[in-house]
């Protein structure tokens, strides 16, 4: 909009919104989108970008927040202020935020090494900054206990879910009770593993009597249930 001859945009715009009124709004926006998700993590919000004082016209100015793109725990989060004066819009004014959030994550609490489960005492939880690798992180124990590394880790180091195996219970060659289920009925063989795998994995195995080879669930180190299509 021009300014007419012999005035200044002060005359024009008398009001000004200063860049901090602009954070400050964007900001409680976001604390209150992170109450609403029921997220009770600790986070720290990061000023990326926000516009110069911005002027309007005289009256009454209103803030509509809203955030297209959501709460983001990496990259930038965007929050999006349209302004109005005395209830017609005015300009809309984007902000943009880093969210630094923080959780107990499970960290190696004496050096670990590969193949060998996991027990309550190999591990322990320090507060971390979750980042892109949020999703990976544990924080919950129970997640690991029984569970094996693919990698040695130094203490102090996050144990990433990326780096869990479920151990063996059986090996191949083993022999099992295979059970089949099917319209109510329950029939035992006796079987062979003939894959390697933890408990849920189903493998292949064979039934010692027909020499059929089927697939099957490990339940436990003895029983395979068999999968049927």
């Amino acid at each position: 909009m021009g300014l007419a001859y012999g005035t200044t945009r002060e005359e024009i715009y008398p009001q000004e919104i200063s860049r901090e009124e602009l954070r400050q709004r964007a900001t409680d926006f976001i604390d209150e989108m992170m109450r609403a998700s029921g997220d009770t993590r600790r986070y720290t919000v990061e000023l990326v970008h926000i516009p110069r004082n911005v002027r309007a016209p005289e009256g009454v100015l209103a803030f509509l927040p809203s955030m297209p793109y959501g709460l983001r725990f990496w990259g930038n989060t965007a929050v999006y202020l349209d302004v109005s004066v005395e209830g017609v819009p005015f300009r809309q004014v984007k902000c943009q935020f880093k969210l630094h959030v923080f959780d107990q994550v499970a960290v190696a609490a004496r050096p670990l090494v590969p193949g060998q489960p996991l027990t309550d005492s190999d591990f322990r939880f320090e507060e971390q900054e979750l980042g892109s690798r949020g999703k990976n992180f544990v924080t919950d124990g129970a997640e690991l206990v029984g569970k094996t590394l693919s990698r040695p880790l130094a203490i102090g180091t996050p144990i990433l879910r990326t780096m869990l195996k479920t151990p063996d219970l059986l090996k191949a060659g083993a022999p099992v009770t295979l059970v089949s289920r099917l319209n109510g009925v329950e029939v035992k063989m006796d079987g062979v593993a003939l894959e390697a795998g933890g408990a849920g994995k189903i493998i292949r195995v064979r039934n010692t009597a027909s020499r059929k080879v089927l697939r099957g669930r490990i339940v436990d180190e003895y029983t395979v249930e068999i999968v049927h299509k």
